[in-house]
């Protein structure tokens, strides 16, 4: 006896759902429905759901719905828990728009998107997995997604600063002169909030300048005079600001670098948070130098079970995003593919930072990095780091399946 799916497409929002049921032939079993998004509703939606297969003796169902927010992890939670077999599967908005696309001048409501998600989830090709999670890698997940927004966050904050910091001390970034290796470390963050203009550093007598950069950096200056030459440089070879504007832009500039500072603490909060919840998970990632528990945590909590990608690489690969489109016809093949778009954001950045890393601590890495680095004359660095991240799949994925700590490869 043959097996018969329900489909069911689910059009999410904060406070409702809207529901499409249908059969494997496209046919909807009933009208379309909306319920409210919280238990109640959903209450309504099970015992819906039992009555259409009781009905037209289905025997397992199909639930698909697009991520947008969190607005579906409830529902999903209480289908989970549902006594028949079910299968959910979350879809990439991007998907279903695509697919929507195939549809002649099709309106745009509710109920007609919930309808193109069962459509979608029925003709089935190129599906995500079903949806499925481990409790201790979901709470896991949450600190690492939230790691990457602060970090992005400070990385926009730091080059806004930068932009504002060229108003007040023009060549203070300039490579050439740069009188700090850390534009935002205590002693240059010092200087750029304690003096009103670059013209009050280079009226400094030279000796005052000295000892006041060697209190500020904390005796740690290898060669104090040394950087206040630098300094001096700078305040002489910038563009004078003009008074009315010293004060808005000091402000600017001191909130700034407070909210860099605030960024910076709640990173390293995460960090500590990430590496005490590794504690509880066992793996082996970390035995490669230059992962340690947040990388790993990036990459474990992104891929989940390794067992739901068949321990295929390559199917891990394209989850990330780490992977270049073919592009060819006849006997032409293109010689620049791009990288595809559609992959896991998150699993992509954390094996990108990673890579990095690892290719600073282990030769083999940093050979292969250096190989692709020289291979052409733009995005150098991009390239070399998304194509090491790749090779570095291979590794995670081996150490996943096998649950054995990192060995340097044989010469």
């Amino acid at each position: 006896m043959t097996s018969q799916t329900l489909m069911a497409g689910v059009d999410v929002h904060r406070k409702t759902n809207t529901y499409c049921l249908m059969n494997e032939a496209g046919q909807e079993v009933m009208p379309r429905f909306i319920l409210a998004n919280n238990r109640p509703g959903t209450e309504v939606l099970v015992t819906k759901v039992r009555q259409a297969m009781e009905a037209n003796a289905f025997d397992q169902l199909k639930v698909a719905a697009e991520a947008t927010g969190w607005y579906w992890f409830h529902l999903f939670e209480a289908l989970r828990a549902a006594t028949y077999p079910t299968e959910l599967f979350l879809l990439n908005p991007r998907l279903t728009a695509n697919f929507k696309k195939s549809y002649v001048d099709m309106d745009k409501s509710d109920d007609l998107d919930a309808f193109v998600i069962a459509d979608r989830l029925r003709w089935g090709r190129d599906m995500e997995h079903p949806f499925q999670y481990d409790e201790k890698l979901l709470a896991l997940r949450f600190l690492t997604r939230y790691r990457y927004r602060v970090v992005h966050q400070l990385a926009g904050e730091k080059a806004y600063c930068l932009s504002i910091l060229y108003l007040k001390a023009s060549e203070y970034a300039n490579a050439d002169k740069l009188p700090f290796s850390n534009l935002f470390g205590a002693a240059s963050r010092a200087v750029i909030q304690e003096f009103a203009s670059m013209e009050e550093v280079a009226a400094l007598p030279f000796d005052e300048l000295v000892e006041w950069l060697d209190q500020r950096g904390k005796r740690h200056f290898a060669d104090p005079q040394e950087t206040a030459r630098r300094l001096q440089a700078v305040a002489r070879d910038s563009y004078p600001l003009a008074l009315a504007l010293q004060s808005p832009v000091n402000l600017v500039l001191n909130l700034s670098l407070k909210n860099i500072s605030q960024l910076e603490s709640l990173q390293k909060r995460l960090d500590c948070a990430i590496a005490e919840h590794m504690e509880t998970i066992p793996n082996t990632l970390t035995t490669i130098p230059g992962i340690g528990p947040v990388f790993a945590a990036g990459i474990i909590a992104e891929i989940g079970g390794i067992e739901r990608f068949h321990y295929d690489e390559a199917k891990v690969a394209q989850f990330a995003g780490l992977k270049w489109r073919k592009s060819g016809s006849a006997e032409f093949e293109a010689e620049e593919t791009p990288l595809t778009r559609r992959g896991n954001s998150f699993l992509r950045y954390y094996f990108c930072e990673a890579a990095f890393s690892v290719q600073s601590q282990v030769s083999e890495y940093h050979a292969y990095y250096q190989r692709k680095y020289n291979e052409v004359t733009k995005h150098k660095h991009k390239r070399a780091i998304v194509l090491t991240a790749r090779k570095l799949v291979r590794l995670v994925v081996r150490l996943l399946t096998n649950n054995q700590p990192f060995q340097v490869r044989k010469a």
